[in-house]
């Protein structure tokens, strides 16, 4: 490197990284007509898991009262009233 300044003060250096910036840019936008982007789009079903909200958080699921409120919602017993 022979000790050689490339920028003699703080200005000119960022006055290079905005110039080099600038033409970056530039390339970009004249890059972008000759780019055809094509999506090819499928229809499909998603399929999501119900989650439990309240075993959302850590806290939540090591609790005992959050473990049994769950646990009655799942098994509900058939009074013969549901209808």
């Amino acid at each position: 490197m022979n000790n050689r300044k490339l920028f003699n003060d703080k200005e000119e250096l960022e006055s290079s990284m905005f110039n080099y910036l600038k033409l970056k840019e530039e390339q970009k936008k004249s890059d972008l007509p000759n780019k055809i982007i094509q999506n090819n789009f499928e229809n499909e079903n998603l399929n999501i898991k119900f989650k439990d909200y309240y075993f959302s958080n850590v806290i939540a699921r090591s609790s005992k009262t959050m473990v049994e409120c769950n646990n009655s919602k799942i098994d509900l017993k058939k009074t013969g009233t549901e209808g």
